[in-house]
């Protein structure tokens, strides 16, 4: 579970429409072809190269986990957090 302040922070970078921690988002990129299920915090889409920048530095800063994801096809679990 992301604490408000991390939840702020991404809304504003990327815009409300672009990061998302309701339960139909977070169910959509729970599984991989490995039908296991792991709910993510949260689900972000960055635009461009200096919001994923922006984002992964802030994630290291506060240790927060970013599992990127694919097309969620892959049998081995690595789109999975």
């Amino acid at each position: 579970m992301l604490d408000q302040q991390h939840i702020k922070y991404f809304k504003n970078l990327v815009g409300g429409e672009d990061f998302f921690t309701d339960l139909a988002h977070l169910n959509a990129y729970c599984y991989d072809a490995t039908k296991e299920r792991h709910l993510p915090s949260g689900v972000i889409f960055p635009k461009n190269e200096q919001e994923i920048s922006q984002i992964l530095k802030y994630c290291n800063e506060h240790r927060i986990i970013v599992v990127p994801r694919g097309a969620g096809s892959g049998f081995t679990g690595g789109a999975l957090s």
